[in-house]
């Protein structure tokens, strides 16, 4: 008759990589077993040992403890075991899904940060941002209430950025602004990133729509007249005409020449 190997716990656990503790709180929840030997040694066999694996490999899988005692006291584990793959399974899908809208968010704040670092105070001609149009109308002040309650609905709605629209107009030298209405956006490329339903008649900004614009260090979220100017003035010397609109997005806050400073990208629309 062919001898049973016999294993001792610390050969096990060497071998396993594992701690006695961990072996022993393992045979104390019931889902590893052991024998003692006539000397009181407590050893293993080969079919415990094959038990281990398949519990080091269940745990690889973050099957829990407890469903491992469900289904060592099962009449029949394969049912249970399919339940509970079918419950991690779920798990690390949305696991997965999180970890993708982090990455997107980790990106559209690298963006940011390198359109500040690299374009603060340059202005340039560029379309408008492509993007769906989640909340068409709001105002200024209730932007950033719908914005924490569209976000705490819908996973992934807190990359959407305010979009706001101000009118100007010059008298003489003084130059005045007026908030006309704000929308909330997200821009397209993020849209597989939003547990939020956009379909066909979703609203969209405008195709195509080349303005003249400039991330700006502005003292608030509304920018001033200061801000503006050197964009005007820039697309008078460029011989463009431009709209009497234009359109602002808060971009980040942060210090800049010694100063707290608010961050954000201006556009104004050419004709």
């Amino acid at each position: 008759m062919e001898k049973t190997a016999k294993y001792l716990i610390g050969d096990v656990a060497n071998l396993m990589g594992l701690s006695r503790d961990t072996l022993r709180y393992y045979e104390k929840r019931g889902i590893l077993s052991s024998q003692r030997g006539d000397n009181g040694y407590r050893y293993y066999t080969d079919q415990d040992i094959s038990r281990l694996i398949s519990i080091l490999y269940q745990r690889k899988m973050d099957i829990r403890i407890s469903d491992m005692e469900a289904l060592c006291s099962a009449e029949s584990s394969v049912d249970g075991l399919t339940s509970i793959m079918e419950k991690r399974l779920e798990e690390e899908r949305q696991a997965i899904r999180a970890h993708q809208q982090n990455i997107a968010r980790l990106q559209l704040t690298q963006a940011e940060c390198e359109d500040i670092r690299c374009n603060l105070g340059e202005i340039s001609l560029r379309n408008f941002p492509e993007a769906y149009i989640i909340i068409p109308h709001t105002e200024l002040s209730q932007s950033v209430e719908q914005w924490f309650s569209y976000s705490r609905r819908y996973s992934g709605l807190d990359m959407m950025y305010t979009f706001s629209e101000f009118t100007w107009n010059r008298k003489g030298l003084e130059l005045y602004t007026e908030h006309k209405n704000s929308q909330l956006v997200l821009f397209e490329h993020l849209k597989d990133y939003v547990d939020y339903h956009i379909g066909a008649d979703t609203p969209q900004t405008p195709r195509s729509m080349l303005c003249v614009t400039s991330c700006c260090a502005c003292h608030s979220i509304v920018p001033s007249p200061d801000d503006l100017f050197p964009m005007i003035d820039w697309a008078e010397k460029q011989g463009l005409l431009i709209s009497r609109h234009f359109y602002s997005t808060y971009v980040s806050r942060g210090r800049f020449e010694g100063m707290d400073k608010t961050f954000v990208r201006i556009y104004i629309p050419v004709f």
